[in-house]
């Protein structure tokens, strides 16, 4: 009886095992929870427990993920192409909006900078002053428009410079052969005898700075007496002439002097003072014993 009882109950285990493993063996087993892609075989009925059909089934789904901004392009083509096409344009506007800018920039000169110099012209005094940041640092005696053709007082500027300038309207008359000033103060109107040619005034170092007005080399004679340039000694209508430029401020104040006043002022050196004459002596009388 006992030995029956073992193999009965050995039999019973082996049973249980062999139960067990049946459906693993046969390739029908499948691990609760296993897709059919994972076990290679086609779809499963799942046995669920009893105790397990009470439960809600609950199908969770993936979160789909936010569409990037590629992926919003690449699903609307449409809708990309004309955003390209809107941004072209403005880009092409910002384009035209710069050239714009530049053609303005260019058309609208830079300003330039104040000149540190200017010229003081003193028609009272017959004084020119050049100075630098409102100093003198140079003066020079001139000769200023006589009357009938004064120089224009006023704040001007430099407007022009030419280092050989010579008169449009003013000059001299001379002998074509020998060079010999026939008139001195002739202008353009004036006739020209036979044989002879006008020649313009010479006006080196000239700095226009109102109408026909302007600064350059000359004869100062001590009074006005040009036709309304202002007439500087050659040293200094070069050194003013290389210091100032074109916008340099000029401005000329004071009333002239009379010319007659002028003259009695000048040195008179040059004229010739008359000498009396000396007394002849009177010869002693002699008496009429002497012979």
């Amino acid at each position: 009886m006992k030995r029956t009882g073992g193999k009965i109950l050995r039999f019973c285990a082996w049973a249980v095992l062999a139960g067990m493993a049946w459906p693993e063996v046969l390739g029908q087993g499948t691990t609760p929870g296993a897709s059919p892609e994972m076990t290679g075989s086609g779809p499963v009925t799942q046995v669920v427990p009893a105790a397990e059909t009470t439960a809600t089934a609950v199908t969770v789904e993936p979160a789909s993920p936010m569409p990037s901004a590629s992926a919003e392009a690449s699903a609307s083509p449409a809708a990309s192409g004309s955003a390209a096409v809107v941004s072209g344009t403005g880009t092409a506007l910002s384009g035209t909006a710069a050239a714009l800018s530049g053609t303005a920039a260019a058309a609208v000169p830079s300003p330039t900078p104040p000149s540190p110099y200017s010229v003081e012209l003193d028609l009272g005094h017959q004084r020119a002053y050049l100075l630098k940041d409102g100093k003198t640092i140079s003066e020079s005696p001139i000769s200023s428009g006589r009357a009938g053709h004064l120089t224009p007082t006023g704040s001007f500027a430099v407007v022009q410079k030419d280092l050989n300038h010579v008169s449009t309207l003013y000059g001299k008359i001379v002998e074509k052969d020998s060079g010999r000033v026939v008139k001195s103060g002739a202008d353009v109107a004036t006739p020209v005898p036979k044989g002879c040619k006008f020649v313009p005034a010479p006006m080196k170092w000239f700095m226009r700075f109102e109408g026909a007005a302007g600064m350059h080399a000359g004869i100062l004679p001590g009074y006005p007496a040009s036709h309304g340039c202002v007439r500087m000694p050659p040293a200094k209508a070069k050194l003013f002439y290389e210091t100032v430029e074109i916008g340099t401020p000029v401005h000329v104040f004071g009333d002239p002097p009379l010319r007659a006043a002028r003259e009695e002022e000048a040195p008179r050196h040059h004229v010739a003072v008359p000498v009396a004459p000396k007394a002849t002596p009177t010869p002693a009388r002699r008496g009429w014993w002497h012979f």
